[in-house]
């Protein structure tokens, strides 16, 4: 038996098929397959119904949607898959993770994660039951759609192909961003063309920067704001001519990211124009304790308008905020020349909270390991800090966690350190942990941090810490799971 029949769907026929093993064969004629299936020569009713019911099952849980068949119609089959399997162990492995994970949801997704990359940096692919959910996961769990796309293979792309809510399989992680022509950036949507706008400014900015303004004229105020955001990625002096014609967009919203992006290039003509209205402002007094002193600007021309000085908005001071954008504009040598002192003493004996922002804003923007440490000292900005050395940057994480009381305090100072962190540090942090209170409640955020960042031979000092008196605490119990099954992972691709 084969053909479609009435026109039928898949889900129609599905449905029906169902009614007939509720009620019985005897009841109900089994309906006959939408799809080019044929029955079992003198097949019972029953057993027509059992075959018919293991091909819908296969269907659906192959992630088709349904849809209307042709008589004898058929899908190209998928090409032959060009990478090698992944490592038998390592597919054990991916299948528990993918129904029976130990170290609970959140974990899991990390736990995946590492996975994927392991079997793209091994150059292997997923086995094919493991597909759809993999598609499944994915598909609602936006970190993992990157990691899953070079894994997938040919039948995988091909099977993704097959259903709409994948289409996202098409568009991620592949080559076509930087193959974009004019036309094809120009019917695609705002969403998508900022991610094909980042992508490419990481390998052609130039190329990236020719794609952003051939549309730029007609491309409405929202676009603009979003697609001038990712010109942040790879920004250059190359950039300049742009974003200055920025400055005169008709939209506030635009020439304000324009500014964001300009304060990151001290060389740039606006920072000249910036500094020239901020050193008249800065200067030095004292004789033996030398401080740093700012004026607040007075009211600015059109051109400084047009440079970021323009109204504050209600409950802001007006003079504060043309002080913040001139600081945060202006290269840092006005600082050093208008007062001859470092940046250490200017930012330890500036008393002026809007310039301070503003350098603060231009540290963070300029990616400057000397302002954001001697800014740091005037308080901690998570921002600045990841500027710092890794070493410098650790042992200021463990200063401040060696001062916390509570796991909320724990979780914050751990952020400051990105991971992986050695062994050494990775023991004093949990060492920590275990000399505070532990609520239960707040151990599964500081988990998830972590996760990311402790050394895995820790893994049994966490696992000491889950064993309490009133049982296991199941976030270090999982935090403990996930350190030892990570390198379990790495080593079943070896």
């Amino acid at each position: 038996m084969n053909g479609a029949v009435n026109g039928a769907t898949v889900e129609e026929w599905w449905t029906t098929l169902a009614g007939a093993a509720l009620v019985g064969t005897a009841r109900r004629r089994v309906p006959a397959s939408p799809l080019p299936v044929e029955d079992r020569v003198d097949a019972s009713a029953e057993v027509s119904l059992l075959d018919h019911v293991a091909v819908g099952a296969a269907l659906r849980s192959a992630g088709a949607l349904p849809r209307r068949v042709p008589p004898g119609g058929r899908a190209e089959p998928a090409a032959a898959d060009e990478l090698p399997l992944a490592p038998a162990r390592a597919r054990q492995l991916l299948d528990l993770l993918l129904t029976q994970s130990p170290v609970g949801t959140r974990l899991a997704t990390r736990a995946l994660a590492v996975w994927l990359d392991e079997a793209r940096r091994a150059g292997c692919r997923v086995h094919h039951a493991t597909l759809v959910p993999l598609l499944q996961l994915a598909t609602t769990t936006r970190e993992l759609k990157s990691a899953v796309v070079p894994v997938l293979d040919s039948r995988g792309r091909w099977l993704a192909g097959a259903n709409p809510a994948w289409s996202w399989v098409a568009e991620t992680g592949t080559p076509g961003s930087a193959e974009t022509d004019a036309d094809e950036w120009s019917r695609l949507p705002t969403e998508r063309r900022t991610l094909v706008l980042r992508d490419l400014r990481a390998v052609d900015p130039v190329r990236a920067r020719a794609l952003l303004e051939s549309t730029w004229s007609s491309d409405p105020a929202p676009a603009r704001v979003e697609l001038l955001r990712a010109l942040s990625v790879g920004i250059s002096a190359d950039d300049e001519p742009f974003l200055e014609q920025a400055l005169d967009d008709r939209a506030a919203s635009v020439r304000e990211v324009a500014w964001v992006l300009l304060d990151r290039l001290p060389e740039s003509r606006r920072a000249r124009r910036l500094g020239n209205l901020l050193e008249p402002l800065v200067s030095v007094s004292g004789m033996v304790r030398k401080k740093a002193h700012v004026d607040l600007p007075a009211a600015p021309d059109a051109a400084a308008v047009r440079d970021g000085l323009g109204k504050a908005p209600k409950g802001r001071s007006q003079r504060g905020l043309w002080l913040q954008r001139l600081a945060s504009g202006a290269s840092f040598d006005v600082w050093t020349r208008a007062t001859g002192l470092d940046p250490e003493t200017i930012v330890r004996t500036l008393d002026d909270a809007d310039a301070l922002a503003g350098l603060r804003s231009a540290a963070v923007g300029r990616q400057d390991v000397t302002w954001s440490r001697a800014l740091l000292e005037r308080g901690w900005d998570p921002l600045l800090a990841r500027w710092l050395p890794a070493d410098e940057l650790a042992d200021l994480m463990l200063s401040r966690i060696a001062q916390v009381k509570t796991v909320s305090d724990l979780t914050s100072a751990a952020r400051i350190a990105p991971g992986p962190w050695p062994a050494d540090v990775s023991a004093k942090v949990v060492a920590r942990l275990g000399r505070i209170e532990r609520p239960k409640p707040y151990l599964t955020e500081l988990a998830d941090v972590l996760a990311g960042r402790l050394h895995p031979r820790v893994a049994p000092q966490v696992q000491r810490l889950a064993a309490t008196d009133d049982g296991t605490v199941a976030a270090l119990q999982q935090l403990s799971q996930y350190l030892a099954l990570v390198p379990t992972i790495t080593e079943a691709f070896r």
